[in-house]
C-alpha cells in the first residue's frame, strides 16, 4: 500500500470515528428538586438533527409530609438548538403555546435545566446524565 493510500485510509477511519462519537448532550438526563424527581429529558440525534422528549413530574405535598411525583405525559422537544454548551428547546403546553427551556452542561454528565428567560434560582434543576 502506498503512502497516499495509507494516508487516505487513516483520514477516512478518523472521520468515521468522529461521526460515531456521541454528542456530549445526547442521552437521558434526570433531575431532581428538593430530593424529588422533577424532570427526565431524552436527547437523540438522527441524521444530524437533535430531538427528543421531556417528562416533567408533578411534585405535590400529600398533606402528611410525603410528596408524590406523578409524571406528566412525555412531550416532544421542538426548536432544538445546541451551541456546544447550552441546549435550547421548547415544549408545547396542552392549552397552547410553548415553554422555552435551556439546559447548560456544567461538567462531565452534569447540567442545569431552567425555563428560558427565568432568572429564578429556585427554578434551576440540576441534571445528571443516566445514559
Amino acid at each position: 500500500m502506498s503512502r497516499i493510500q495509507t494516508f487516505v485510509l487513516a483520514i477516512a477511519l478518523a472521520l468515521s470515528l468522529v461521526k460515531a462519537a456521541a454528542s456530549p448532550i445526547e442521552g437521558t438526563w434526570e433531575g431532581a428538586q428538593k430530593g424529588e424527581k422533577a424532570a427526565t429529558i431524552t436527547i437523540i440525534q438522527k441524521e444530524g438533527v437533535l430531538g427528543g422528549s421531556a417528562i416533567f413530574y408533578i411534585i405535590r405535598d400529600n398533606g402528611d409530609g410525603s410528596h408524590n411525583g406523578q409524571p406528566l405525559p412525555a412531550q416532544p422537544l421542538s426548536a432544538v438548538e445546541w451551541d456546544g454548551h447550552t441546549l435550547t428547546f421548547t415544549v408545547k403546553k396542552p392549552e397552547g403555546g410553548a415553554i422555552p427551556f435551556k439546559m447548560r452542561v456544567t461538567g462531565d454528565g452534569r447540567a442545569e435545566l431552567r425555563r428560558g428567560g427565568s432568572g429564578n434560582a429556585d427554578e434551576i434543576i440540576p441534571m445528571l446524565r443516566k445514559q
